[in-house]
């Protein structure tokens, strides 16, 4: 009775050795044969190139600026980009920096209605290059 139990027991522990290196051979045989059929292969031609080659739509215009000094000293910068006022930056002589911008893209600088006959000003805190 012990024998047969010894032998079960030890069946047991070389079947997954067995199983694992049958694995690998047929994994092994597996890998040579897909190398041996990339190195048979033919080279492929080389694709061809258009002939015509489009170019991508032109990328928008940097903002155009112009300056000019108002009779009191103030400093005005107009920002345009593709003819249309988008900003302008006005450095007042005695008071501090603000912005108008153009929210909407119409070209004309936006006031609230809801705000009363305000424009939107925005002032500057901090700058950096």
């Amino acid at each position: 009775m012990k024998s047969s139990i010894l032998f079960a027991f030890t069946l047991s522990l070389s079947l997954p050795a067995w199983a694992q290196a049958q694995s690998e051979a047929a994994t092994s045989t597996e890998e040579a044969e897909a190398t041996e059929a990339l190195l048979s292969a033919e080279p492929r031609p080389a694709d061809e190139l258009p002939e015509k080659v489009t170019l991508p739509p032109p990328v928008e215009q940097a903002p155009a600026v112009k300056i000019r000094t108002v009779d009191n000293g103030d400093v005005v910068e107009e920002y345009r980009v593709n003819g249309r006022l988008t900003m302008v930056k006005v450095k007042p002589r005695n008071a501090p920096e603000y912005t108008l911008l153009d929210t909407n893209g119409d070209g004309r600088l936006d006031k609230k209605d809801a705000e009363g006959p305000v424009a939107p000003v925005y002032w500057t805190l901090y700058e950096w290059n």
